[in-house]
């Protein structure tokens, strides 16, 4: 539990932190290649499963008020047709 709650975020943000970048540029992330979006076993959340290229999948539950304004954002983010 200690490392789906406190260890995986602090890795990743740890690992993301060491790489070397030009003044100015963004900070770096991770490529995702698909994301989809399941129903959580425990209420009130929702999951979120991100895929990578080498078949990896993070998963990543969310409360579903975080759920909805990420969905906003994306909707936001993303180029209209």
């Amino acid at each position: 539990m200690a490392i789906a709650t406190e260890l995986a975020p602090a890795v990743a943000i740890a690992l993301l932190d060491k790489t070397i970048l030009p003044p100015g540029a963004a900070a770096p992330a991770l490529q995702c290649f698909a994301a989809g979006a399941t129903p959580s076993q425990t209420d009130g959340k929702v999951r979120v499963q991100l895929m990578f290229e080498n078949g990896a999948v993070l998963p990543v539950e969310m409360s579903n008020a975080a759920g909805a304004a990420l969905s906003k954002g994306l909707a936001e983010e993303l180029p209209k047709k």
